[in-house]
């Protein structure tokens, strides 16, 4: 899924700084990336199906707030600045024999 989504962004003007980066105390970014001004976390979610919902529904307010302070997290570490922040999630729904359906919700937190 996260390969499948990093081709999407990259597809859509955003630049990809990182994969899988971890913080060993706060957890993980799937991707970061660069879309114009802004320096984005993406979590991703892929399903083989919506059986048990939506791969987006596994993104609650609170995971969302986590990755935003993940991200807070990878820019002190990189030395990095931007003029805006943002937390995005890519939901991947996967059926055999059918396109990845792609759904990309930006600012999530």
């Amino acid at each position: 899924g996260e390969t499948l989504a990093a081709e999407y962004l990259a597809g859509r003007g955003f630049v990809l700084l990182e994969r899988n980066w971890r913080s060993r105390r706060e957890g993980e970014l799937d991707i970061v990336a660069r879309d114009g001004a802004a320096i984005v976390a993406v979590e991703v979610k892929a399903r083989s199906g919506t059986g048990t919902g939506h791969p987006l529904e596994a993104i609650t307010w609170r995971k969302a707030h986590r990755l935003r302070g993940l991200l807070l997290s990878w820019m002190r570490a990189h030395g990095e600045q931007a003029e805006q922040l943002r937390v995005d999630a890519i939901g991947i729904v996967l059926r055999a024999g059918a396109a990845p359906e792609i759904t990309h919700l930006r600012g999530i937190a």
